[in-house]
C-alpha cells in the first residue's frame, strides 16, 4: 500500500508541476500554436510523445524529457523500479487561450 501511495503522490506532483508557472515556457509555446490543435492534448512521458503529433517541436521534446527525468528521479527515491511503470500519460485541456493563468487542467 505504501508504494501505491508514493506513486499517487508522484503523479499528483507531476500534474501540478506540469501546469505550474515553472512550465510557463512550454505553455507560452503551446499558446502560440493554433487553438484548435491545442484545446486538448496528451503527453506520453515514457514514450516521449505528444498527441496530436503535429504539436511535436524542440520545446515540446525538451519539456517531455525534463519531466521524464524528474519522474525517474522521484520514483528512484522510493526504490521503485522504472520497469514497473507501464505508462505515464499527462492529459491537458484548457478553457481558453486568452490567458494561461488558471485555465489549464491536467490529469496524470
Amino acid at each position: 500500500m505504501g508504494r501505491l501511495k508514493n506513486l499517487l503522490g508522484i503523479s499528483n506532483n507531476l500534474a501540478d508541476s506540469f501546469v505550474s508557472v515553472s512550465n510557463l515556457y512550454f505553455f507560452r509555446h503551446i499558446e502560440s500554436l493554433p487553438a484548435d490543435k491545442t484545446k486538448s492534448f496528451e503527453i506520453d512521458i515514457l514514450k516521449e510523445s505528444i498527441k496530436p503529433g503535429d504539436l511535436t517541436s524542440k520545446t515540446v521534446k525538451d519539456t517531455i524529457r525534463k519531466y521524464k527525468g524528474w519522474l525517474f528521479l522521484e520514483i528512484s527515491k522510493f526504490k521503485i523500479d522504472p520497469r514497473d511503470i507501464e505508462k505515464a500519460i499527462v492529459k491537458i485541456s484548457h478553457k481558453s487561450l486568452k490567458s494561461l493563468e488558471g485555465h489549464y487542467l491536467c490529469r496524470a
